[in-house]
């Protein structure tokens, strides 16, 4: 979608998350502005989602967004782009405009919200690969 056009994109993925396990089962393209460095979401469509997860009885289980090249949470991310702030809230980075092969978590950059700051869980490609099963 934006990434063929050389911009950042973002997404939700949404599910439940009974039995100790996020199933992820659909996922959500919010209204958006993007540029090849950042995306906006405004304040309306956060509200918007959060009145749609509220009614549709879905719980928001991570956010999810491109960069152009490596994929890393940058100042931009963790000062404010993020539309899920609370502890424990995941969020995904895949490099190259998300361009690349989508069942290799390895690739991806992944980072979980303490209550104050974004904390990356792992560099390990092996750890990351495990922690996710695409099917």
């Amino acid at each position: 979608m934006h990434g063929k056009q050389g911009n950042e994109s973002h997404a939700l993925w949404v599910g439940d998350t009974g039995e100790g396990v996020l199933k992820v089962s659909d996922v959500w393209f919010p209204q958006q502005y993007n540029s090849p460095i950042e995306y906006v979401v405004p304040e309306e469509e956060i509200h918007r989602l959060n009145v749609k997860l509220n009614q549709s009885g879905l719980a928001a289980l991570a956010q999810i967004h491109t960069h152009p090249g490596e994929a890393f949470h940058s100042s931009v991310d963790n000062d404010g782009s993020a539309l899920l702030v609370l502890p424990g809230a995941l969020s995904i980075v895949i490099p190259d405009y998300g361009f690349v092969k989508e069942d290799d978590p390895g690739i991806w950059a992944l980072y979980q919200y303490d209550g104050r700051r974004w904390k990356e869980t792992s560099d390990d490609k092996e750890a990351k690969r495990r922690l996710f099963r695409i099917i």
